[in-house]
């Protein structure tokens, strides 16, 4: 299966996933700090909205801020009626499109980390398999944009689930998936990570907790 294939199968999994939320679900706080169910939804759709001149006016509103224009547009199309931003995101399941300056594998792993803002947020099922979540890792593990890199600096992160392992000092240890949100700032995992390089990843994590990947 390749990228785009996968992409399309999590987005329609979640398409039939959220037939049976409730209507206060889509206001609940998602793990992305300041946004809602709705707005983690409404976020998914954007790589298949940013594009060229679609894209400059919102830049240009957001004083050419990217991190500001990605919140800005997702809280404004998220605020939307449920019935509509559901008929948007089916209609982005089969699409193509990647965001400026990303590759398709950066818009599957932006995909997982945010089903992932909405199914731990939520108390969703979910389910991965191990190849998907070690692609996952490995490129956010290489993705400066994300600040990855810095944030996993002098720790050596190993898999407890899988044999997905990464970088050289003291230890991080747990589930791929709870090692793949606390990489991208989410602290809702760090309980579920031993080691002694835990409390480092933690602290890191304490002092900036993003709202993207995006």
């Amino acid at each position: 299966m390749d990228t785009w294939d996968r992409v399309f199968v999590l987005r329609s999994e979640f398409a039939a996933q959220a037939e049976a939320l409730a209507p206060t679900d889509w206001d609940a706080p998602s793990l992305c700090e300041g946004w809602r169910i709705r707005d983690v939804v409404a976020h998914l759709i954007l790589p298949e909205r940013f594009s060229g001149l679609g894209g400059l006016g919102g830049l240009i509103r957001s004083g050419f801020s990217l991190g500001r224009y990605i919140h800005q547009d997702a809280i404004r199309r998220g605020s939307v009626p449920v019935a509509d931003l559901m008929a948007s995101y089916r209609a982005a399941i089969p699409r193509r499109s990647v965001p400026p300056g990303r590759r398709p594998i950066n818009v599957l792993v932006d995909l997982v980390v945010h089903l992932q803002d909405i199914r731990r947020a939520l108390g969703l099922a979910w389910s991965y398999d191990a190849e998907l979540l070690e692609t996952v890792a490995s490129t956010i593990y290489a993705d400066t944009g994300l600040g990855v890199p810095k944030r996993a600096e002098g720790l050596a992160l190993r898999a407890t689930d899988t044999a997905w392992k990464a970088g050289e000092g003291a230890l991080v240890a747990g589930p791929l998936e709870a090692l793949i949100l606390a990489m991208t700032g989410r602290p809702v995992t760090l309980p579920e990570l031993t080691g002694p390089g835990a409390a480092v990843l933690a602290a890191r994590i304490g002092r900036h907790t993003p709202s993207l990947p995006g």
